[in-house]
């Protein structure tokens, strides 16, 4: 095959550019060249279902690079809905450069909702994970994006730092984690973080639900038989700490079950779109 059939496949030229280490310019200026036969494999695992973001371990975020690997949910462009009102919350309810406001981003994965934050507010962000990969994977990209001063990452179920470690590990990953969390600047009550915002794209996705594929990590998505498990403990969990307030994302048919939950439960709650204008998120005062 030729460079400029292999162009016409969707994720041609990327897969080319990755591949011979050329930009876009060269390959149209050589399109009459071979692909090269890994580049052919690449397209065809591609086509199978696999992640292309696996393959190359890069996932772009909100204009950003970031490192990925399997075993950990690859953030999707609908999620910087998400960010962008958690953005604009922070910095609404956190003015004053002289202290900063604390947030803690729950069930980070691969740590890119933390970063953005720390990116665009004054907020030092905790960001939470069950996962041991999950949180290999954000710490390599925190450290990679020079935002390891503002952002930390810590194994926690959800916020419980207990819960998140074996039993015979407890007592000493628990002393571990306090120690970090405290010196940081946050507090931990009864073994849960406390802060002033929650921020979270848990597992909302139904149990009855086919994945988008068959390698992203089952516990990255589903959160019940309505989807909502996770995002209702979060809630409770948020509104007994005393947090201040939460953006939390959501699947686009879950809005009216989520209402009837939240009413009489928080102060005001509004719901958002994404770009394409479906319901993506939650935003709630407590």
């Amino acid at each position: 095959m030729q460079i400029k059939d292999f162009l016409k496949e969707t994720n041609g030229s990327y897969i080319l550019e990755k591949v011979l280490n050329k930009d876009k310019t060269w390959l149209f200026l050589h399109d009459d060249l071979e692909v090269p036969k890994e580049a052919v494999e690449i397209l065809q695992k591609v086509k199978s279902g696999y992640p292309i973001e696996y393959i190359f371990e890069e996932v772009w975020f909100y204009g950003d690079r970031f490192y990925i690997k399997e075993g950990v949910l690859i953030p999707r462009d609908d999620t910087e809905a998400v960010l962008e009102r958690a953005i604009k919350l922070i910095n609404e309810k956190c003015k004053t450069k002289s202290e900063k406001c604390k947030v803690v981003d729950c069930c980070t994965g691969s740590g890119v909702i933390a970063i953005e934050i720390a990116k665009h507010t004054n907020a030092k962000v905790i960001a939470t994970d069950i996962s041991d990969t999950a949180i290999e994977v954000a710490e390599k990209n925190i450290m990679l994006s020079g935002m390891d001063n503002k952002v930390k990452v810590v194994k926690a179920d959800l916020l419980s730092i207990k819960s998140s470690v074996n039993q015979e590990e407890i007592e000493q990953k628990e002393i571990i984690n306090i120690n970090e969390i405290e010196k940081f600047g946050f507090i931990v009550e009864d073994n849960f973080i406390k802060a002033d915002i929650l921020v979270s794209n848990p597992p909302y996705v139904e149990n009855s639900w086919e994945k988008p594929n068959e390698f992203e990590p089952d516990l990255a998505f589903y959160g019940g038989d309505d989807g909502l498990d996770i995002v209702k403990e979060l809630i409770l969990k948020a509104k007994k700490l005393k947090y201040k307030a939460a953006v939390i994302e959501i699947g686009y048919n879950q809005k009216e079950l989520l209402s009837g939950f939240l009413k009489d439960k928080v102060e005001s709650f509004e719901f958002f779109n994404d770009l394409v204008g479906n319901v993506r998120g939650v935003e709630i005062i407590f």
